[in-house]
């Protein structure tokens, strides 16, 4: 796919593509009467409603359309009103919970800061639930990890990321090159996620979870307090991100066009703290992908534009192709490092970009070794996957 401009990407869109970008971009006059005449003529809802859930942005298009419902003459399915109040419910959900683990973590001793989900949406859009979330993300030091999995057990909650107790080799492993668990509470099935990194790769953001803590700011929601990412570090993290996904999610864009127009990030300040982690190639994409996608103009030179042309359009064709097609099967996972390879310089980083070569849970679990034969996970790791891959999922095709 060639990309030159705005308008050249908005020839590959369909209606529905076009009025989900108008809708939940900028609310300006020259997009609303745009997506008033887009309004008028034959689309498709039912796409629409799925293209805004695919992308995450339901809650968007709901309050979009109901701001200018008014003005237009198509009849609103209820579907999407139905589908914004069970989202919002589930979000509020959420954010309930996470504020009382919050709490009940810091009376234990054990600082912690939410990510993402409904605090960072009432952080940049002063409403919990405009970021449609599964789980609860909570960062925590790590010499707090063993300590956090006793008071989530001692709660109801059960790990379920892995659902089964590694031994002392593959604990030591999995926390060196990994970053999160999960939990679920079998109540009310409510599912968080427990982070002692930011992300898993270190090289991709070479700052300490205490520099983290350090840098991390109050906010108060439901009259209580949280700690959350400085708006600096949140900006880089989620250009990180959303970069390393193949930005295939258009809510992920969004929020960074919201963290710059409402000055909770200065772009050029950002930069230059990215260039110092080496992530500047990350930051321009996601610039570059915004005024592509939300029409906004935030300037890029023309060396740099040139030098994020490639991962920019790798990205633009993740997000406007079919989800399943940007989901890596197979051989076609290995699109996935090389593609993460041009990202950022340095030969640690590029060296952990292939993790798909690492021995994970389900090596674990199909394969049960004594930790002196450890080792023996990395020769087997090819063999383990592609039995996975293609013998035992054929198998399971011709069982069904």
């Amino acid at each position: 796919m060639v990309i030159k401009n705005r308008a050249h990407l908005l020839t590959y869109l369909n209606s529905e593509q076009r009025l989900l970008l108008l809708l939940c971009g900028q609310h300006n006059n020259e997009n609303i009467a745009e997506a008033k005449l887009l309004l008028a003529k034959p689309f498709n809802w039912t796409r629409l409603i799925a293209l805004s859930e695919r992308h995450r942005l339901l809650p968007h298009l709901y309050k979009s359309i109901k701001e200018i419902s008014s003005s237009i003459s198509a009849d609103i399915p209820s579907e999407l009103k139905d589908k914004y109040f069970l989202q919002t419910e589930h979000v509020l959900r959420l954010a309930s919970e996470g504020v009382r683990l919050s709490s009940l973590f810091n009376q234990h001793g054990v600082s912690n800061i939410l990510l993402k989900g409904p605090f960072l949406s009432d952080q940049i859009y002063g409403d919990v639930a405009l970021r449609p979330s599964r789980d609860i993300d909570m960062l925590v030091l790590p010499e707090h990890v063993e300590q956090v999995d006793g008071i989530l057990l001692s709660e109801g909650y059960r790990m379920v990321y892995p659902d089964f107790s590694l031994s002392r080799k593959q604990k030591s492993f999995y926390q060196r090159h990994k970053n999160q668990v999960a939990y679920r509470n079998p109540q009310n099935g409510i599912l968080i996620e427990v982070h002692w990194r930011l992300l898993s790769q270190t090289s991709l953001l070479p700052i300490t979870t205490e520099r983290v803590f350090a840098d991390s700011q109050e906010q108060i929601i439901a009259g209580k307090p949280i700690r959350v990412l400085s708006p600096a570090q949140n900006f880089e993290f989620l250009c990180l991100h959303g970069s390393t996904h193949q930005w295939f999610r258009l809510l992920w864009l969004r929020d960074i066009v919201q963290i710059l127009d409402v000055n909770l990030a200065n772009l050029d300040g950002v930069l230059i703290n990215a260039k110092k982690n080496n992530n500047e190639k990350p930051i321009l994409q996601a610039i570059m992908l915004a005024n592509l996608f939300f029409g906004t103009s935030y300037p890029v030179d023309e060396k740099s534009a040139k030098s994020v042309k490639g991962i920019v359009i790798h990205a633009a064709t993740a997000i406007i192709s079919e989800e399943k097609l940007t989901l890596s099967r197979g051989l076609t996972r290995f699109r996935l490092p090389i593609y993460k390879m041009r990202l950022k310089k340095g030969f640690i980083y590029k060296l952990n970009c292939w993790s798909i070569l690492q021995p994970t849970f389900n090596d674990w679990k199909m394969v049960r070794l004594p930790d002196r034969l450890f080792f023996l996970y990395f020769p087997m790791r090819p063999l383990i996957w592609f039995y996975t891959v293609y013998i035992k999922k054929h198998g399971n095709r011709i069982i069904r």
